[in-house]
């Protein structure tokens, strides 16, 4: 068993000495270190020697640094996957009448408020942050799609919610048409449809807002319990 001071000099080692700051990859690494290091002194080995033996296997300060930002690297990815699984939670899961809920309160109150123009402004971040999350994933599914020799199932694998996207990019596209192709021509869809649209599109927008948040709440909870000590 490593002593107090010997814990301590390895945290110190992680974070001053080579920069760390991820603390889930540094608790990794430090159970890592403490296993190799109880290897190596029960072998005779110095402690500072075997602490800059694990460091060199691990490419020294340069590798740690790459192991962190491959590691944050991977953490986004994943938290953009449990995002994607929340967002078809909501659209053919266990929480679609939530969804239905949303839009019908959504839409009541643009029709019996007259807030619609509030409500659209208000989410009017919202749009752009969602249809670049929308046009990524599209994009990812593409690359993949030939990536994998246009294997289907590798592009429909990864995490996305086609319901989702599919209704996005059609009500967008159907709102954009009417508003730059058919007003050219002195036609455009009935307000009623124009509304349902809008709301249909506020609604997408809220849902991916609350993936974002119980994305995060998973997260922070399951960082909140690796941190709690463990019972013995």
């Amino acid at each position: 068993m490593l002593t107090p001071t010997q814990l301590t000099a390895i945290d110190q080692h992680l974070r001053k000495e080579n920069w760390l700051l991820n603390e889930e990859l540094i608790d990794e690494l430090k159970d890592h270190y403490t296993e190799g290091i109880e290897e190596r002194l029960s072998q005779g080995m110095a402690f500072d020697v075997a602490l800059r033996e694990i460091q060199a296997g691990f490419g020294g300060r340069k590798g740690l640094l790459k192991m962190e930002e491959d590691f944050q690297v991977h953490n986004h990815r994943k938290i953009g996957q449990l995002e994607w699984k929340f967002v078809r939670s909501f659209m053919h899961g266990a929480k679609w009448p939530f969804t239905v809920c949303l839009f019908v309160s959504l839409y009541a109150v643009n029709v019996y408020t007259g807030e619609e123009d509030i409500v659209r402004t208000g989410l009017s971040f919202g749009f752009v942050l969602v249809t670049v999350s929308v046009l990524v994933n599209v994009a990812q599914s593409l690359y993949f799609f030939y990536w994998n020799r246009n294997e289907v199932n590798q592009a429909v694998g990864q995490p996305s919610s086609p319901v989702y996207i599919t209704t996005y990019l059609l009500g967008m596209s159907l709102l954009l048409l009417n508003k730059y192709g058919f007003a050219k021509y002195g036609s455009s869809f009935p307000n009623s449809a124009v509304l349902l649209l809008e709301t249909l599109l506020e609604t997408l927008c809220l849902v991916y807002y609350a993936a974002i948040a119980l994305a995060t709440r998973q997260i922070l909870l399951k960082e909140r319990n690796n941190r709690l000590p463990k019972a013995t």
